[in-house]
């Protein structure tokens, strides 16, 4: 009998965490116009082809992504370069919400990058102070189109 009375305050809270874990995931998945705009800018950036995820269905269908990612490219191409060498990395991001409607919200990113041919070259960068790090003052319309949120038009 002691021994289960001694065990019980345990038992509690490891149920306790149990449950606030899956509370806190539960918020913490709800999408929201600031998470897709942070999640579309750094995806924008890395050029990483993911950003079609975060736009707008006419913007999907019209291949902008895509047009945008050839148009980089070729811009390495022309200098020399792979498309590697464009990426840049956020090594400091700060997103407001400058109006969040129904279902339209703008939201205005400011920060900085460095150029990031992969992770470990932004790493290194930063703690060498080697390589320019680049303003960035973007403003995001976003509306919400089939009950998630999704960025108007790329910047």
């Amino acid at each position: 009998m002691s021994q289960g009375k001694r065990f019980a305050p345990v038992i509690v809270l490891i149920l306790s965490f149990i449950l606030l874990q899956g509370i806190l995931t539960a918020l913490d998945a709800r999408q929201t116009p600031t998470k897709t705009a942070r999640a579309f800018i750094q995806d924008y950036y890395y050029l990483d082809p993911g950003m079609q995820d975060y736009v707008t269905a006419e913007i999907r269908e019209a291949g902008t992504v895509q047009d945008f990612l050839n148009a980089k490219t070729d811009e390495a191409t022309l200098q020399g370069f792979d498309i590697a060498f464009l990426r840049h990395m956020f090594t400091r991001i700060h997103l407001n919400t400058i109006s969040n409607e129904s279902d339209e919200a703008r939201v205005n990113i400011t920060g900085t990058t460095r150029v990031a041919i992969n992770p470990v070259y932004n790493v290194i960068g930063t703690l060498f102070r080697l390589g320019k790090t680049y303003p960035v003052d973007v403003t995001l319309d976003l509306v919400r189109e089939d009950g998630q949120w999704r960025v108007r038009q790329l910047p």
